[in-house]
């Protein structure tokens, strides 16, 4: 196997370095028999790590079970991944590529293990290739660079940062990719292990071949303008850009166009130019437009409010624009009339105010030199504005009704009483309403009514308490065997005499040593536990929301029986033997 003048040189000193190390490693008490048996193995150092080509000595030692060394033991080593790092017969690791491999020092079928880190070379030198080059703008170009050691040996799978000293001249991607942004002069460097190499780069401009106007002929009325499109080429005929690049704009009929230093024409009176554009740099290379200005004619009026309604009584302006053969404005100074065919319904003046006399439909027409336009339109009423529920509040129990009212307003500030209203409520489960505003309670809570009128809302809030219990019906006694429990039934009563459930019921003892009892989620039963013999008073009594006392109290009497004996356990004799 051939080996590099820098591998060998490391090798020769791993050679030294090793020697060295054994005779240190053969301090102490040695067992000079080659014949004893290893029963350990030791290696050093525990770990090592280098960077790729680099190598350094590591040192083996065996010991026979008393813990002595033993001297001249033969010691061979081996790598778990020579691909990463090889190791010679004297201990010599060299690094080969990037990784992680095991190499052991055995002897005797024992061993030791020594874990090689490879890691990157340091990079000594950095260069791009090319290290000039020139661009025109919008030009990409890739560039190489290339890292080398300190023996200048090239390092490969080296990343590199790259970056350009002007990125608003040239710009470089993280792959070394080059863009001509603007004309100028740049370096571009690419940096690794904080060595940079460079590379300079000239953007020079695209040359201009050719140009175009479009559109290439133009019709405008008078005092209209026309704004050309510019189109560049280079000299392969593709399209460059235009920006920045100076333009200059003639007219060869200034009296009836005339050209801005931005390319705008603007018609004076009737009649044909032609506009020409030449790019400064240039003027070899020039392109041109005819642009005719006409006089302006109508041939269409248009009303602008084509949708909408006339409110009742409430005047509303209308306008009309007028357009010549070429879809464009005609200045104002021509006369428009206003008619309708339905005055019944509508009056309009000759400045187009039009009022809604009476609900229904009418036609608006304008008309300007014979050409006339038409809008169809309904007048409805005045639109609501507001709609205020009274009273705002209201409070109220289970199974009550409220009769509520309503005022619609309409935008002139009139109470109107000719527009439907719709009723609604938020919670249907807890409150309902009817079409004419009169509110059932139904469950305790809150609940939002609101009447509605052409998309205006008012409302009221409702706070529905629950029905007050007046009396709880429940047994006069129950018993219950000490450490068990029974249950007995109860009943929330009004003063009606309706049954209700669902209420906060607490249950006091006045001997909780004895029994306590509670009560389910629906008020329906009391759970009594017996905890010793004797007897006990529960009291009953309904709490509201606020843990206020409601309706009055119960009072049922708990008595508490010993406890039934348990089953008899028989005892075992133990088992005799002779």
């Amino acid at each position: 196997m051939r080996v590099s003048a820098p591998i060998a040189n490391i090798r020769a000193t791993l050679r030294a370095t090793t020697t060295a190390l054994a005779l240190l490693g053969l301090a102490g008490c040695l067992n000079l028999s080659t014949t004893v048996t290893a029963c350990t193995i030791s290696v050093a150092p525990a770990s090592l790590t280098l960077r790729v080509n680099a190598a350094s000595a590591i040192v083996g030692t065996a010991f026979d079970c008393k813990g002595n060394s033993i001297r001249n033991k033969r010691i061979s080593f081996s790598s778990s991944n020579t691909a990463v790092a090889t190791v010679t017969t004297e201990g010599n690791v060299i690094a080969v590529s990037i990784g992680i491999a095991t190499v052991s020092a055995i002897a005797d079928d024992k061993s030791a293990s020594v874990q090689v880190t490879v890691t990157p070379e340091t990079a000594a030198n950095v260069t791009i290739t090319p290290s000039t080059l020139t661009l025109r703008r919008t030009n990409t170009r890739q560039l190489t660079a290339t890292a080398r050691n300190n023996q200048n040996i090239i390092i490969t799978g080296r990343p590199f940062r790259w970056g350009s000293s002007n990125s608003s001249i040239v710009s470089v991607d993280q792959n070394g990719l080059l863009t001509a942004l603007t004309a100028g002069t740049v370096v571009i460097s690419a940096e690794a292990d904080q060595t940079v190499g460079g590379a300079a780069i000239t953007v020079t401009e695209i040359p201009i071949g050719s140009c175009s106007l479009s559109p290439t002929s133009s019709k405008v009325t008078v005092t209209q303008s026309v704004q050309p499109t510019l189109v560049l080429r280079d000299t392969a005929n593709i399209v460059i850009p235009s920006q920045g690049r100076p333009i200059v704009w003639t007219s060869n009929n200034e009296n009836v166009v005339t050209v801005s230093s931005t390319g705008l024409a603007t018609t004076r009176r009737a009649g044909t130019a032609t506009v020409t554009a030449s790019p400064a740099e240039n003027a070899q290379v020039t392109c041109s437009t005819s642009i005719e200005a006409v006089d302006p004619r109508i041939v269409q009026t248009v009303i602008q409010q084509r949708t909408g309604s006339l409110r009742l009584g409430i005047p509303r302006g209308f306008s009309a624009v007028l357009l010549d053969s070429t879809s464009a404005l005609i200045p104002a100074g021509r006369i428009t009339t206003w008619s309708t065919n339905t005055p019944t319904v509508i009056s309009i003046t000759q400045a187009g105010i039009v009022t809604g006399l009476t609900l229904g439909t009418a036609r608006v027409i304008a008309r300007a030199e014979g050409v006339a336009d038409t809008v169809t339109l309904s007048v409805t009423n005045v639109p609501v504005t507001s709609v205020v529920v009274s009273p705002l509040q209201v409070t109220m129990v289970e199974g009550q009704t409220r009769q509520l009212s309503v005022v619609v307003t309409d935008s002139t500030g009139r109470d109107v009483t000719d527009r439907p209203v719709e009723w609604i409520t938020t919670d249907p489960t807890r409150a309902t309403v009817s079409a004419t505003g009169l509110i059932t309670a139904i469950a305790s809570g809150n609940v939002s009514i609101g009447a509605s009128s052409e998309g205006r809302l008012g409302q009221t809030a409702v706070l529905i308490q629950q029905t007050p219990v007046d009396t709880i019906v429940a047994v006069a006694g129950s018993s219950v065997a000490r450490g068990q429990s029974t249950a007995f039934a109860i009943t929330l009563l009004d003063s009606r005499g309706n049954t209700l459930r669902n209420r906060i019921v607490v249950v006091t003892s006045d001997t909780p040593g004895i029994a306590v009892g509670a009560p389910n989620a629906q008020s329906t039963l009391v759970s009594v536990s017996g905890f010793a013999v004797g007897t006990a008073t529960l009291t009953l009594q309904v709490v509201n929301n606020n843990n206020q006392n409601e309706g009055k109290a119960t009072r049922v009497t708990i008595t508490v029986t010993a406890t039934a004996p348990g089953p008899v356990v028989p005892q075992l004799e133990p088992a005799k033997f002779p």
